[in-house]
């Protein structure tokens, strides 16, 4: 009889795996918490209800010793593989398209590109369908620098080279000890109403998901001011599918900016009109815009 080569094992250990002096257990990478049958239930609620268009905000979902591992890795980036954007519209560092990311990144992505993971967007989301995008083109790690921002706009409709309709976006903040005075919160605006309805603040382990169609304006246009040269840091992804069935109309378009001094323009004129104008003529005007949208 030949004697195994395998040590005795005489306690149960979980995998696990080190990364950047980090022992994360495979276990622990998403919070199970998140994936009971009742706070399913809860978060599809929540999510269809949110204003002013469908989204969610998520705290502990992922293990922290991962998103530190990711912070760190900004640092490790080549310059060949990030895109800097500095317009008057955006001013921020993106990977590129099949970038070779980090381990804690890599390990990030195939998580949340998992069967596991896709199905729970769908229960929350009710759209059934989902596909990734591996190659992370619009999405990977994003970096915002000191004066840092991206305008008001609504994102692109369809992947550039697959052409499926753009649906969800799903963004993970890496950021500790992050103040509402460092700027830089993403503003989510009611583009009928022209006014911002949630503003989320990019803290360390806090993930936003939210749903793509021509009214889902969003951006972060207050200018990054922290101290020190901070940096903004977040991962980002979306995810698509072969067709919509929800009746928004599928014409391509790329990103759309929109300019915020519409919404001050408007407001002045609504005002000057309310001094002005008798109260039942905005009663009925109101009322008519209600009906209309129905």
């Amino acid at each position: 009889m030949t004697q195994s080569n395998l040590a005795p094992v005489s306690q149960f250990q979980p995998d696990h795996v080190v990364i950047g002096g980090r022992t994360l257990s495979f276990d622990e990478i998403l919070n199970d918490a998140f994936f009971t049958p009742a706070k399913i239930a809860e978060l599809r609620e929540a999510f269809v209800n949110n204003r002013p268009f469908p989204h969610l905000i998520l705290d502990g979902l992922f293990a922290p010793a991962l998103l530190e591992a990711m912070y760190d890795e900004f640092d490790l980036l080549k310059k060949d593989q990030l895109q800097v954007y500095n317009n008057m519209n955006e001013k921020k560092l993106a990977t590129r398209p099949f970038a070779r990311l980090g381990n804690a990144a890599e390990l990030y992505f195939n998580t949340i590109h998992s069967g596991r993971f896709i199905a729970l967007l769908q229960q929350i989301t009710g759209i059934g369908g989902l596909i990734t995008d591996p190659g992370l083109d619009g999405g990977g790690l994003h970096s915002i620098p000191t004066g840092g921002k991206f305008a008001l706009h609504t994102d692109y409709t369809q992947h550039a080279t697959t052409k499926l309709e753009n649906r969800l976006i799903f963004i993970t903040y890496l950021n500790k000890d992050w103040l509402p005075s460092y700027g830089g919160a993403l503003e989510l605006w009611n583009i009928e109403e022209e006014k911002c309805e949630a503003e989320v603040f990019p803290v360390f382990g806090r993930s936003i998901l939210f749903y793509e169609s021509k009214r889902s304006l969003h951006g972060h246009p207050k200018p990054v001011e922290a101290p020190n040269g901070r940096q903004r840091r977040s991962a980002c992804t979306a995810y698509y599918t072969n067709g919509r069935d929800d009746g928004e109309d599928t014409t391509f378009h790329t990103t759309v900016v929109y300019n915020p001094r519409n919404a001050a323009r408007r407001e002045k004129i609504m005002n000057a009109v309310k001094y002005t104008v008798p109260p039942f003529v905005v009663d009925g005007y109101q009322k008519l815009k209600m009906w209309w949208r129905k």
